[in-house]
C-alpha cells in the first residue's frame, strides 16, 4: 500500500472537523513530502518535508496555483493537477462527464527544482480524496527522492555499455542501438543507413606512441 493511499483513507475516514484537523496535522509532521490541492488546483497543504525537498516554504504556495514553480522552469501540470484534469476541475480544461471519476496515478522522472538549483529524479503518487457524499474534495500527492538510486542505475548502465577508458560505446551498446534503430526503421517504413569508418595505418600509430596513446 502506497503512502498516498494510506493518507487518502485517513482523510476519507475523518468525519468531524477535529478528525480532519488531526489528519492535516499528521500530514504536516510526516517525513514524506506531501502537498494537497483543492478542486480548483489551489494548494491546501504543503508539509515540512515538501518544504525541505523543494526549498519552497509553505507560505509561498498555500492558497495559490503556483506549486508547479517548485518543480519546473516552465509551467507544466503536476501529477495532482493531472488527476484534477481527468475530472475537468481546473479552469480552462474541457469538462468530462460527471461519471468520469479521477483515478490514482503514479509516475517518476526528472524535475528541474528551480529553488534547489539542481535536477532531482522523483517518484510521485497522486490520489483523489472524497467527502462523505462521495464527491471529490481534494487531491493528495506524495513524493520520493530517487536521485541517488537513478544515478547509480545510470552509472551501472554506463559500465555495461561504455568502454571504461575512452567512454565510447562498446559492442553491446552497438548491438542494442542497431537493433533499436532497425526496429524503428521497420515501424516507420524508412530507410536505414549504416556508416563504417576505418582509420588507415593505425597500427603504425600504436607502434610509435604505444597502446595507451592509441587508446
Amino acid at each position: 500500500m502506497t503512502g498516498t493511499t494510506t493518507i487518502q483513507r485517513l482523510i476519507d475516514c475523518s468525519s468531524t472537523e477535529g478528525d480532519r484537523a488531526f489528519a492535516h496535522q499528521l500530514m504536516e509532521m510526516l517525513a514524506i513530502p506531501i502537498f494537497v490541492l483543492d478542486t480548483s488546483a489551489r494548494v491546501m497543504i504543503w508539509n515540512r518535508a515538501c518544504e525541505n525537498l523543494t526549498g519552497v516554504p509553505a507560505s509561498d504556495v498555500v492558497g495559490t496555483r503556483e506549486h508547479w514553480r517548485s518543480f519546473f522552469d516552465v509551467q507544466r501540470p503536476t501529477l495532482a493537477d493531472t488527476v484534477l484534469q481527468e475530472r475537468g476541475e481546473i479552469p480552462g480544461i474541457h469538462p468530462r462527464p460527471a461519471s468520469s471519476l479521477p483515478a490514482h496515478l503514479s509516475a517518476e522522472g526528472w524535475f528541474d527544482m528551480p529553488r534547489v538549483g539542481r535536477r532531482l529524479y522523483l517518484a510521485a503518487d497522486a490520489s483523489p480524496i472524497y467527502d462523505e457524499r462521495g464527491r471529490l474534495s481534494a487531491v493528495v500527492e506524495t513524493l520520493r527522492d530517487l536521485t541517488e538510486e537513478k544515478m547509480a542505475q545510470i552509472a551501472l548502465e554506463q559500465l555495461a555499455t561504455r568502454d571504461g577508458l575512452t567512454g565510447l560505446a562498446n559492442r553491446r551498446c552497438f548491438d542494442d542501438t542497431l537493433q533499436a534503430e532497425w526496429s524503428r526503421a521497420l515501424r516507420q517504413r524508412q530507410p536505414l543507413s549504416l556508416l563504417m569508418v576505418d582509420v588507415d595505418n593505425f597500427k603504425a600509430y600504436n607502434d610509435a606512441n604505444g597502446h595507451l596513446g592509441g587508446d
